[in-house]
């Protein structure tokens, strides 16, 4: 017997067995539309309503057509998922990219207003008797805090303008499939 290539499919289902059968047009067509009715393939669609046919109780076939299900749906949404962690993480780089280019304007004209005490001027001490210090690390802890506030009333939020991306590069691949297959209208 030969192996199945595809081991997670193999790991998800088991070993699965070809088999070549005869069904009327009728029957294929009928299962046919059962199965997209269901979301199913046709594999899977003949194996739930042959289970359910012989009584081998719904509980199997039920697990199969969820189990389906289940492949199909985060097989369609890992697309959307990498897309929207790789907008996060762009933006997390642009924001720390203009952060640094803020410090570095900030330490620049620090040393063009006095070159001679400027990395003094810029240190912040870790003295409490130090009350300038502290109120600098009170700000930067209220900044902080501020920040840290946004950014989870954010991800509360829905994901209207991340969502709407995905649809737009969603659609734009479509496109892009459809031009580089002929069938495109450009």
């Amino acid at each position: 017997m030969r192996e199945n290539p595809d081991t997670t499919r193999k790991a998800r289902y088991g070993v699965t067995r070809k088999k070549h059968i005869t069904i009327t047009e009728d029957g294929h067509a009928s299962i046919a539309v059962w199965a997209e009715s269901q979301k199913l393939t046709f594999s899977a669609a003949i194996e739930v309503l042959a289970l359910a046919g012989i009584e081998d109780g719904t509980s199997t076939a039920s697990a199969i057509l969820t189990a389906n299900l289940l492949e199909r749906i985060v097989g369609r949404q890992f697309n959307r998922f990498a897309k929207l962690l790789s907008l996060t993480a762009i933006t997390g780089e642009s924001v720390n990219w203009k952060t640094d280019a803020l410090l570095l304007q900030l330490i620049r004209r620090e040393a063009e207003e006095d070159p001679k005490n400027f990395v003094s001027n810029m240190a912040v001490s870790a003295d409490p008797e130090d009350k300038r210090a502290a109120q600098i690390r009170q700000m930067r802890e209220e900044m902080k805090q501020v920040a840290h506030q946004t950014a989870v009333r954010r991800l509360k939020k829905p994901l209207q303008e991340a969502d709407r991306l995905l649809h737009r590069e969603d659609a734009e691949m479509v496109d892009n499939q459809a031009d580089n297959d002929g069938g495109g209208t450009r």
